[in-house]
Parts: structure tokens; C-alpha cells; sequence
């Protein structure tokens, strides 16, 4: 499938402010970019970074004083997921690569060292691994009710667990706090999602399982096999889609995925 994704975010700047996005499409596995094009405001002297932790991709420049805009487009061809085989087993932790142990640790927003016991009563009659990470995206789905404006910048995985409703992001944090405290790695990934309603950017959570991320979404708003990863980490606290250190204030922002008509070729 090859979709068509733009993003567009504009800001108030009153003084000089340093910006950084992450906007652009990481280029995960079974994403392949066929096209993409940033467009910066005119004069700044930007840094194109790469994470080291992951494919995150950064942009990163000074702002004056006065209104900006940042507009990103791709054409990204993706990849049907593989069908994953229903015992895929959970790694033995002397065995996973150490660039993961981070993922199996509490984060800020993932207080998993708080949350063994249900973890335990909820899922450890499971078989480790997809068995036990699909089980804890549906309770997720069953036990949570999506509702907008029922969060903050600052509402946790236990928070959400205690109010039973949240956004993508709550969502995602509390399916990464259970599936660490079932010894499984697990991380917050950032993207742009295929029939999501309203159009924003979309948070999920990805469980490591077989030498691999795998992706769930306990949302259920939009398909798994349209969401176009940009960014993974710890929590949302690592994969802001802009963060801004000065005085500016955002106007408006804007997303849009849409599927494009798929490439043909000609025969010679």
C-alpha cells in the first residue's frame, strides 16, 4: 500500500528559540520512502540528526522572533505485516541485544515496578511472549475508554490505570508498564496513522519479541497496517514530534495520510 503523508505545524516566536522536530518517517521495517521533502522556515541553518538509540530522525535550528512554519511530505510504499506465528515465545533476557535492556526498565511515564502484582493475576497464566503482549492490548482495549481531553503532559501509565480513560499515548504507556512488568521489552513508538479520526499524530506500543519490535495498538482508532512509524523510545517523553526551548507558542497544526494510487509499471 502507498500512502501520501503531509504534516504541517506553525508557531508564534517572541524570542530567539531553539526547535526540534521529529517529523520526518523513520524508515522502519517494511516502510519504504519513495519521496519526501521538508521545508524549513527561509534562513535558518538547520541540523539533520539521527538518534543513537534508534531511527529517530531529528531536525533541529534557531528561530527568530516571528511567525514559522514546518511542512513535511512522504510518499511511503508499506509493506503488508507478516502474519506472526500464535506461540511466538518471549526472549530470555541474557539473550536479547543490549541495545533493548533499556526497554525493560520503569520509565517516567511507565512506572512498571508498580504494576508486577496485576501484570501477574491479569496475563501469568499466558505462555510469555506474543501470547501475553496481544492479551494485555485487549484488556487495554476492554478496560480503557478513549476520550479526548480526559489527560495531560504529565498523566502516567498508573494514572490511567486508576482513571480507566485516556488518549493514544496514555494508551500506549500503560501497554508498555505491563508488558515490562511481564520481563518483556517494551517501548512508545510515534507515527502517522491511516484512517485515524481526527487526523493528529498517533502513539502505540511495540513489544520485542522474536529479534524484533512488534507493534500493537490498544486503541483500535485506525489500522495497524497504516501507521508509518517516526519515532520509538523509552515513553512519550522521548519521542516529542516537536519540542521547543525559548518563547513560542504553536497556532496550528496539521496532519493528513491518505492513501495514493499505487505505482504502475510499463512494460518495456
Amino acid at each position: 500500500m502507498r500512502l501520501s503523508i503531509h504534516s504541517r505545524l506553525r508557531y508564534e516566536v517572541r524570542s530567539p528559540t531553539t526547535f526540534i522536530f521529529a517529523v520526518q518517517v523513520a524508515g522502519a521495517p517494511g516502510d519504504m520512502i519513495l519521496a519526501e521533502e521538508i521545508s524549513l522556515p527561509e534562513g535558518v541553518a538547520a541540523d539533520f540528526l539521527v538518534e543513537s538509540q534508534g531511527p529517530n530522525r531529528l531536525v533541529r535550528f534557531l528561530a527568530q522572533p516571528g511567525l514559522i512554519e514546518v511542512a513535511y511530505r512522504a510518499e511511503v510504499d508499506k509493506q503488508p505485516l507478516p502474519a506472526a506465528p500464535g506461540n511466538l515465545p518471549a526472549m530470555s533476557i541474557r539473550d536479547l541485544p543490549p541495545a533493548v535492556l533499556p526497554y525493560l526498565l520503569p520509565s517516567r511515564y511507565c512506572q512498571s515496578d508498580r504494576l508486577p502484582d496485576l501484570a501477574q493475576r491479569e496475563f501469568g497464566h499466558l505462555p510469555a511472549g506474543l501470547a501475553q503482549a496481544q492479551a494485555v492490548s485487549d484488556w487495554i482495549a476492554a478496560e480503557v475508554a478513549y476520550r479526548a481531553g480526559a489527560s495531560d503532559g504529565g498523566t502516567s501509565a498508573i494514572d490511567t490505570l486508576l482513571d480507566r480513560a485516556g488518549v493514544c499515548r496514555d494508551f500506549a504507556h500503560l501497554g508498555v508498564a505491563l508488558c515490562r512488568a511481564l520481563d518483556m521489552p517494551a517501548r512508545l513508538a510515534s507515527g502517522y496513522a491511516w484512517k485515524l479520526q481526527p487526523p493528529d499524530f498517533h502513539a502505540v506500543f511495540q513489544v520485542y519479541l522474536g529479534d524484533a519490535w512488534m507493534t500493537f495498538d490498544a486503541t483500535r482508532l485506525a489500522p495497524l497496517d497504516g501507521f508509518v512509524q517516526i519515532a520509538a523510545g523509552r515513553d512519550a517523553a522521548d519521542v516529542p514530534f516537536a519540542s521547543f526551548f525559548g518563547d513560542a507558542m504553536m497556532l496550528t497544526m496539521q496532519v493528513e495520510v491518505a492513501q495514493a494510487p499505487a505505482l504502475t509499471h510499463e512494460a518495456a
